[in-house]
């Protein structure tokens, strides 16, 4: 993924569209021969806020500062790459932290709050510090409530197929509508407030998400739920994993038995997070969106035409109805003690609950609006 080569827009501001095109690939080709992962461009963006902002020059001995071509950069020099992923892959010098991922470096290199708050960095969790994709700019809610469950990139397309298959929006919305209900779809940058049929959306994303991991099917080509053929009123199959499944294996399974299992894997996912966090609270720990998200564009408000900047309330109110699909403590996000009993879980339950990560009661306060 080296298109997204860090210096390749530094370069092309420099030198024009032919020069970040060239960046771009000579990018990819060192990235891809160094076995270096640019993160979505997100490597190249810890670069330049480093660069930009003087924290290379603050931390790197000035020896090794000397050393790096600087020069190539400034004058949009593509060569500038050379060296730059020569010296991440080989761990060269303080330089090479650059390797470690955002949230490590920005720890280690003390980056400033404007490196979460701005969304020209587009950090989307600062409490883990991976970057923005296929999150608040699909479907809203959706693709954010995605973003938030996971531990780093969700890579998460069973949403993003969906919403980008390229039918018409009102025969889309229809299909979605039959799986999970009314107002579950928005129009691109359109969005409208939170409901339960964009929990339920979110949900079966992630549950097919880690399904096709564990099934080895790609999640960039399924789920299958719609369909380019018009005597099929353009809809697909969304059992078509367990129907692959059953023929494969010999052993039948249905969706419904399938898609629980996913929901299995994707709490044990979620105990394994908390034990290494050590912490109950993942509403307030884990599942955190940067500020930016909330506070871009100033001049809109969220649920206008033309944007995806979200509303914290509306937020809230979509992670506590997300619990509640997962059955999870509506408080804090955990597992309850009757979720991992309902998913064969009772050993992982019970250990959970040796080191204070269960919540004691199943936590239904009433919602601050009533869900669709």
């Amino acid at each position: 993924m080296g298109w997204f080569s860090p210096a390749g827009v530094m370069i092309g501001k420099v030198r024009g569209n032919e020069a970040n095109i060239l960046a771009r690939t000579l990018g990819k080709h060192l990235a891809d021969d160094y076995g270096v992962w640019c993160n979505y461009g997100q490597i190249g963006r810890d670069f330049q806020y480093a660069y930009e902002k003087g924290v290379l020059k603050r931390v790197l001995p000035e020896d090794e500062y000397n050393s790096i071509p600087f020069d190539l950069l400034e004058a949009g020099n593509p060569e500038f790459l050379i060296d730059f992923y020569r010296r991440i892959a080989f761990k060269e010098g303080e330089f090479s932290h650059l390797g470690d991922g955002a949230h490590h470096l920005a720890k280690r290199w003390e980056f400033g709050e404007d490196f979460y708050k701005e969304a020209k960095w587009k950090i989307w969790n600062p409490a883990i510090g991976y970057p923005v994709h296929h999150s608040n700019e699909s479907n809203g809610q959706v693709g954010s409530l995605i973003s938030c469950m996971f531990n780093r990139d969700a890579q998460n397309h069973s949403h993003q197929n969906v919403i980008t298959s390229g039918l018409p929006h009102n025969i889309l919305s229809a299909i979605c509508e039959e799986l999970w209900g009314p107002g579950v779809l928005d129009q691109p940058n359109n969005y409208t407030p939170m409901n339960q049929a964009k929990a339920k959306f979110a949900k079966w994303s992630i549950v097919r998400n880690v399904l096709h991991d564990s099934l080895t099917l790609c999640n960039w080509m399924f789920p299958m739920i719609v369909s380019p053929l018009k005597e099929l009123g353009y809809k697909g199959d969304n059992g078509i994993e367990a129907k692959y499944y059953s023929l494969v294996t010999g052993d039948h399974t249905t969706t419904e038995e399938l898609d629980l299992i996913g929901e299995r894997i994707f709490t044990l996912h979620r105990a394994l997070t908390m034990k290494q966090m050590g912490t109950m609270d993942m509403r307030n720990n884990h599942d955190v969106i940067a500020e930016w998200v909330f506070d871009k564009q100033p001049d809109r408000t969220a649920f206008s035409a033309g944007t995806n900047k979200m509303d914290r309330e509306d937020m809230e109110l979509a992670k506590t109805l997300f619990y509640r699909e997962m059955r999870w403590d509506e408080k804090t996000g955990a597992p309850t003690m009757a979720t991992y009993s309902r998913l064969g879980l009772e050993e992982v339950g019970a250990e959970m609950m040796s080191k204070g990560l269960v919540p004691s009661l199943f936590n239904s306060e009433p919602l601050k609006e009533a869900a669709n």
